[in-house]
């Protein structure tokens, strides 16, 4: 049986978070670009566009991943409202391209996303994946000023296939909203059927880069400088402990906290070299990858005994803390503590076998009947003309765009016809394995294949398009 998941092709729409002084998207210290980035890996033989902030150091080293420069929001909290539709539709060319998934991590943004596909007469049998890096509900907003944004998200859920999650603890904050005077009423199970989980592990961390630390008891607090990561609370249970020195790894901390500006390399000799690491979060959380970054090089992690905490760890974890007093005592207890080792779960294996087994199941729905003009489509590539553009042109010349294309190519792609991943425009060919067949299928075909006449740029990376 052929891969269903080969050749597809797949939208990544982000949510960046990190950018440095200069407005640069700073992707290695980004947690959300970083599922992206796994979901790139899990899906291998695949083709993904990427839609990048115009500023990034991302490295395009990978022919099956084209970046398509967008000039995001740098506000966290703009971005979840911000869509510049017009700069938006001219990343694509559906002419050339194609896409079978839009893995959306702004869900948001899936609303307007689909309307400017719909714009271009696209759009109608793609599928769409939300990744929730980030639940409405009053305890995670920054701002009281901020207006609520749970509906958009409740929208985005409902035009999706399936809507992804860090826990089943995420349906639970979602519900916070919907209380009395509300003007609906939460389904949570109509939530929670279209609900998948993506639990992250942390990236393995480069060899260890030496810095001047020039104390014995540091502290790493390895979160951004931010009320919602604690940073009161951890002031608070740390008077009295003049003997620690507290790091943290954002740039934007008080001067006497800031660990400089480290790389990867810099950030693990720092945790290797400290006393532990510590969490702070309090209030509202669904995941955290921070903490395992210490745990992985076998370093103490103190934890405020947070349930979005105690699905990432473990409840079995001994160094859980509620009370300033738990806290310091803890703290002490961490000088004696020797060859200290906690296995954490292979989360990275559980996201990959909930991404790709649910996108088998999609693909493997066949169609109930063979779109119209596909057999033409088969006998165009069976005899050499492999472009989606070149194709439409032999078949359909005085049409520039129809939303029939995109049922025709997902009839191709059920019986096995190929789509070059390595390619950003749309490229098919017919396996020497199903060859047979498909000639079979188009013997009826009386379709005159007409000379082209298209002045075909050369497919590389460097299109003045992209």
């Amino acid at each position: 049986m052929y891969d269903s998941l080969r050749g597809l092709r797949i939208l990544h729409y982000l949510s960046p978070v990190r950018f440095d002084t200069s407005g640069v998207f700073q992707h290695e210290f980004d947690s959300n670009y970083k599922a992206v980035e796994k979901t790139i890996s899990f899906l291998p033989k695949c083709h993904h566009y990427v839609v990048v902030p115009t500023k990034h150091r991302i490295p395009d080293v990978r022919d099956n991943v084209t970046f398509l420069k967008y000039p995001y929001s740098r506000d966290l909290l703009a971005n979840r409202s911000y869509f510049d539709g017009v700069t938006f539709r001219r990343l694509f060319d559906f002419r050339y391209m194609d896409f079978d998934f839009v893995f959306c991590h702004q869900p948001e943004m899936l609303f307007n996303i689909l309307v400017s596909f719909n714009d271009k007469r696209y759009g109608q049998n793609m599928n769409r994946y939300l990744f929730f890096h980030w639940v409405d509900c009053p305890q995670s907003r920054a701002s009281s000023a901020i207006p609520p944004a749970y509906m958009r998200q409740l929208e985005a859920i409902s035009m999706s296939d399936h809507a992804f999650f860090h826990t089943d603890i995420a349906s639970d904050w979602l519900m916070r909203n919907f209380k009395n005077k509300q003007a609906t009423k939460l389904n949570i199970d109509y939530v929670r059927d279209k609900s998948m989980f993506f639990p992250l592990s942390s990236d393995e961390l480069p060899k260890s880069k030496t810095i001047d630390m020039n104390y014995d008891k540091v502290i790493v607090f390895n979160h951004r400088w931010v009320k919602s990561t604690g940073v009161n609370r951890l002031l608070e249970y740390m008077e009295g402990m003049d003997e620690y020195k507290i790091w943290c790894t954002d740039y934007k901390a008080p001067k006497e906290y800031v660990a400089s500006k480290l790389d990867r390399g810099e950030y693990r000799y720092l945790l290797e070299n400290s006393l532990c690491s510590v969490s702070f979060v309090d209030k509202y959380a669904t995941w955290n990858l921070s903490v395992q970054d210490g745990l992985s090089l076998n370093k103490p992690v103190l934890i405020y005994d947070h349930p979005s905490l105690r699905k990432v760890v473990g409840d079995n974890y001994p160094f859980y803390f509620k009370t300033k007093e738990e806290f310091q005592s803890l703290l002490r207890k961490i000088d004696t503590v020797k060859n200290f080792e906690w296995k954490l779960t292979d989360y990275n294996l559980i996201f990959e076998n909930n991404l790709v087994n649910s996108m088998k199941n999609i693909m493997s729905k066949p169609r109930k009947h063979i779109p119209k003009d596909a057999l033409n489509w088969l006998y165009c590539i069976l005899n050499g003309i492999n472009y989606k553009h070149d194709i439409a042109k032999q078949i359909q010349p005085n049409i520039q765009l129809n939303s029939v294309w995109q049922y025709i190519r997902r009839y191709l792609l059920e019986i096995g016809i190929e789509d070059n991943i390595n390619s950003p425009y749309v490229n098919y060919s017919v396996p020497e394995n199903i060859k047979d067949t498909v000639e079979s299928m188009v013997k009826d075909i009386d379709l005159i294949i007409k000379p082209t006449t298209i002045k075909r740029k050369i497919v590389t990376k460097k299109h003045t398009w992209f």
